[in-house]
């Protein structure tokens, strides 16, 4: 009689792969297995990116996808003004001055550009860019509805205990609430 490993109980009644009465356990498993579900096509990647290291390789990995299935990446980065600063306080560099708001923007627009450059795809027709400002699961959410992406990739810091339940996790809020899939890579701790 077959059965799943670590059940208990009476007989399960059903055929088995071979044919033969007996646990019906196989025969699901093995229906499960010649079913043939269309794999999807991955024509479009999202990688949502903060700079840190756990992003370059979320990136690594995506142009990996993408040399595979011929797709292209679209390198995302949301920043936001702390809610405990006024966006419009004024900041100054030497003589200029400028609003925090364009400060951070403009920090953002500097960090894609290295990050881009870091990484050797600045020349790649495949491969975009896009800053945009709001909360960053939330753009990310945002993006996925109103683009055409078919897989997510980002990279994930792997807190736990006070510093995940105090600061949350942009990768945890994507996972739960994105219809696409996604892909989290956390970088090797050094």
């Amino acid at each position: 009689m077959h059965r799943p490993p670590g059940s208990k109980g009476g007989p399960i009644r059903g055929r088995t792969t071979r044919g033969h009465a007996g646990g019906g356990w196989p025969d699901a498993c093995s229906m499960a297995l010649r079913r043939e579900a269309p794999v999807p096509t991955i024509r479009n990647i999202l990688v949502p990116v903060d700079f840190s290291p756990s992003c370059k390789l979320a990136l690594e990995y995506a142009l990996m996808f993408a040399g595979r299935y011929s797709a292209t990446v679209r390198i995302l980065h949301a920043w936001e003004v702390p809610a405990y600063v006024r966006p419009d306080l004024t900041v100054w560099s030497g003589q200029l001055s400028s609003t925090l708001s364009d400060s951070v923007k403009l920090a953002a627009e500097q960090a894609m550009t290295e990050f881009v450059q870091n990484a050797e795809v600045t020349d790649r027709k495949d491969v975009t860019t896009e800053i945009v400002e709001g909360p960053p699961y939330a753009m990310i959410l945002s993006a996925l509805e109103a683009g055409t992406y078919d897989l997510v990739i980002m990279g994930t810091h792997g807190r736990t205990g006070l510093p995940h339940f105090v600061l949350g996790s942009v990768a945890e809020k994507v996972v739960r609430h994105s219809r696409q899939p996604v892909l989290t890579v956390r970088a090797p701790r050094s």
